[in-house]
């Protein structure tokens, strides 16, 4: 399990990255948030949008290998739900839930907008919506990656657990047989 772990650990850590550089960059434009729908730009309002859509691409990236990882088992007509709910599972001798009630709140939110402006144009997405969630991007962004860096360590805890118990078993089982 070792090299399996350390190799989502790895894949999770570059998308974190990624992630990052996106929280940066949304920084830069979050001052726009505040303009009405008549002083803001369409180009500006499709820009905050696709940023809102690339951010929670990047959560379900993470999501997807934490899947792939334990659960191997995502239905094809609703898994970006799907998904997003068995995140925040506990699910008992396999895996510590990713993120919490809240966040799963949170980034339902980015879900059900990221759909939206996938599927319509621009012009007919609604300003004040986006702005709604794009005000939660920052909150958001930091739950995320605290619960995401908080989930590898409880992983990487319950593998030395793991370990020290094999070795344990292991000795028990060189002094019997002593």
């Amino acid at each position: 399990m070792k090299y399996n772990l350390e190799l989502l650990k790895a894949d999770v850590l570059d998308e974190l990255k990624k992630l990052d550089r996106l929280e940066q960059e949304f920084s830069a434009v979050e001052a726009m948030l505040d303009k009405s729908s008549e002083n803001m730009p369409l180009y500006d309002r499709s820009a905050i949008g696709y940023y809102l859509h690339s951010f929670y691409n990047g959560c379900e990236n993470i999501f997807r290998s934490v899947a792939r990882f334990f659960e191997n088992d995502l239905g094809p007509d609703t898994w970006h739900s799907d998904l997003l709910k068995r995140m925040k599972l506990v699910i008992p001798g396999f895996r510590p839930a990713v993120i919490d009630e809240e966040l799963f709140t949170l980034l339902d939110d980015f879900r059900a907008f990221r759909h939206k402006f996938r599927h319509s144009y621009t012009f007919e997405l609604d300003w004040e919506k986006e702005q709604l969630v794009a005000r939660k991007f920052q909150k958001t962004s930091r739950l995320f990656h605290q619960q995401v860096i908080h989930f590898l360590e409880t992983l990487e805890e319950i593998e030395q657990s793991d370990r020290l118990q094999e070795c344990e078993s292991s000795a028990f089982a060189v002094k019997d047989e002593l």
